[in-house]
């Protein structure tokens, strides 16, 4: 590829992730300094940023055996404009007796209510036990084929003692390619059908090298194979950490990305070496035959 062609890629490729970054909806963000200096906070402690952390964070505490349910966020008139939309930031916990999770409650126009609860046992959406570090949750609402909200409202839910902590919030509306993610279970599914032909692809052509490299045949296609695996391999392997923290509800595929980027990049790179020997002793073999000749 040419100079001038590498530069032109680069720019088509800078104008679609800029095109792609200005077709999403800003995300709202609320940060306990600023709700505080307004007067909306209506309950916790605001903490001043952890060491290597920007954002200050909200400590609600229940120091009682009985249950409680604190209001960290009121949103009134929030304009949502989508009919999907989630809250989401960082939270982490310590010592939190039963069962506790994170709640939104939504009101919509003529007094519907519905909630959205951290009740899931894994995930952005796991619910509060125990003691946890910094971790991601996200508190989503369907609202498809109703009115936007008039109000949303944030709860901390707790059934006896312990401490949680809340980063920075962001409100976000989900475009229609983002309304159309699925779920997790079919997530799942289409992450066992894909692991599945992967791993049947990338056999075949291993198996392929295989025979070509004990035959002595396509030496040229067997190392560009080998080295597409390993580019391959590491390709994936990258993006399913890059991936891990994500709130997208592919969870799934987080494990697969890992162990097939892995094992694609790791034994073809091991075996490597193997190819290259067998194929200069083929050639040490046929000019040795030459030479007898």
């Amino acid at each position: 590829m040419s100079k001038l062609a590498r530069k032109a890629l680069l720019v088509a490729l800078s104008l679609a992730v800029a095109g792609h970054a200005a077709a999403q909806p800003a995300a709202r963000v609320f940060r306990w300094e600023e709700l505080q200096k307004q007067g909306r906070l209506s309950a916790g402690t605001v903490l001043p940023p952890e060491t290597g952390s920007q954002g200050h964070q909200l400590k609600i505490e229940n120091g009682t055996s009985s249950p409680s349910s604190v209001t960290v966020l009121t949103i009134d008139r929030p304009h949502i404009t989508t009919p999907r939309y989630r809250l989401s930031g960082r939270v982490r916990y310590e010592d939190v007796q039963g069962t506790g999770y994170l709640e939104l409650w939504n009101h919509l126009p003529g007094g519907g209510q519905y909630f959205s609860r951290t009740l899931a046992d894994q995930g952005p959406m796991m619910k509060l036990h125990g003691t946890s570090g910094w971790r991601s949750f996200v508190l989503p609402f369907d609202a498809t084929g109703a009115a936007p909200p008039t109000r949303l409202v944030m709860n901390v839910v707790l059934q006896g003692r312990g401490r949680v902590y809340l980063g920075s919030l962001e409100l976000t509306e989900e475009t229609g390619a983002d309304a159309g993610q699925p779920d997790a279970g079919s997530v799942s599914r289409l992450a066992g059908m894909a692991g599945g032909i992967a791993g049947a692809v990338v056999g075949g052509v291993g198996a392929l090298i295989g025979v070509l490299t004990s035959l002595g045949r396509a030496r040229r296609f067997v190392i560009v194979a080998a080295m597409s695996l390993i580019a391959l391999g590491a390709v994936t392997f990258f993006a399913g950490l890059a991936a891990y923290g994500s709130l997208w509800p592919g969870s799934a595929f987080y494990p697969l990305l890992l162990l097939f980027g892995f094992v694609t990049s790791v034994v073809p790179l091991s075996l490597l070496p193997v190819i290259r020997k067998r194929y200069q002793e083929l050639e040490l073999r046929a000019m040795r035959a030459h030479d007898l000749g």
